[in-house]
């Protein structure tokens, strides 16, 4: 790979070189060009070009990130969700040590209920992957169920754009991160078309180095009757593992309504990872508002963030161990608690 790389280096060097030569030669324009000007103008051009069209010399375009920044991220700001940290880091890291064999790229599933960190641990491996607004803006492709598909009478052509689009991102770079979020309002059917690039069998690009990652609601009952069960037997939470998890995540992504429902991605087991997020407890609901206040440069005093806790529901009944809505809105009441006084 090294050698591909200079060997790239040279050639494209050696052509800026070459304009530089051409446009050295003798002018008849009577001193008006200045040729070595137009030389290093069009050497400066072609440098220019290149590092925008080709790969290697593109920032917008990278091969691999730090896996050890994301993991220390995560311990300080992704809270109570211990097999989800653990799937996700392990699999990255996977990723990155592959075989040559191995092209296909990572699929996962994030499954839980609303609130419990699944679009930001999206956002936080996004950053991770690309270290700039504008390679981010590029490569980091977020499609909303409720808004992209909103007509049943244009799946098939939803389905054509869904595909064109993520082909041509693919083509324009190698690495991209593509979520698919609230995918239980995606119409059945639609996504099936990402089989083959969800497979590397599309020999007209290469998407090994891409990942999807859908995320969605269903199963969150499931989880939770699951965890109760698990709960109620003497398990801590942090002995809970995806083994407790993965065959109750496949059927209700498999059974319940939305973009996975029969579909042929999960017959096919084209999913690698299905990752459960757990209902989040007082105690993470509490580290996230110190997370939140700490990227404010604030705090607040015990007593306030009692006040906040109050405002949180909590259920089932009776126990009423979870935070319904996980640390969704803490953001909205820790600065309405701040600047209340």
């Amino acid at each position: 790979m090294v050698k591909i790389k200079i060997m790239l280096c040279v050639k494209y060097f050696l052509l800026c070189i070459s304009s530089f030569l051409f446009f050295l030669k003798p002018t008849t324009v009577y001193g008006l060009i200045d040729p070595i000007t137009v030389g290093v103008t069009a050497g400066a051009f072609m440098i220019g070009y290149l590092t925008d069209k080709v790969p290697y010399f593109n920032n917008d375009c990278p091969k691999k990130f730090e896996i050890k920044d994301l993991e220390l991220d995560m311990k300080n700001s992704f809270f109570g969700q211990h097999i989800a940290s653990k799937i996700v880091i392990s699999a990255l890291a996977g990723n990155l040590h592959r075989s040559k064999k191995n092209k296909k790229p990572i699929v996962m599933c994030f499954q839980g209920s609303s609130g419990t960190g699944k679009n930001f641990l999206s956002d936080l491996i996004a950053s991770h992957m690309f270290n700039s607004t504008k390679s981010r803006k590029k490569r980091y492709h977020v499609i909303n169920g409720q808004t992209a598909f909103p007509l049943q009478s244009k799946i098939n052509d939803y389905k054509e754009k869904l595909y064109s689009d993520v082909k041509s991102a693919i083509k324009s770079c190698d690495t991209n991160l593509f979520v698919f979020d609230e995918i239980h309002y995606i119409p059945m059917g639609i996504l099936d078309i990402l089989g083959p690039i969800l497979e590397n069998n599309d020999v007209s690009i290469d998407s090994r180095n891409s990942i999807f990652i859908f995320l969605t609601n269903t199963g969150y009952n499931p989880i939770l009757q699951k965890y109760l069960d698990l709960w109620n037997n003497g398990f801590s939470r942090e002995k809970m593992t995806v083994a407790d998890f993965d065959t109750i995540l496949t059927k209700s992504a498999f059974n319940e309504k939305g973009g996975l429902m029969k579909s042929s991605i999960i017959d096919s087991h084209i999913i690698d990872f299905y990752v459960p997020f757990l209902p989040l407890e007082k105690v993470h609901v509490l580290q996230c508002i110190e997370a939140e206040l700490k990227n404010l440069n604030s705090s607040l005093d015990s007593e306030a963030k009692s006040d906040i806790l109050r405002i949180v529901p909590f259920g089932p009944e009776p126990k009423k161990l979870f935070a319904t809505s996980g640390c969704k809105r803490l953001n909205q009441w820790i600065t309405s608690k701040l600047y209340s006084n």
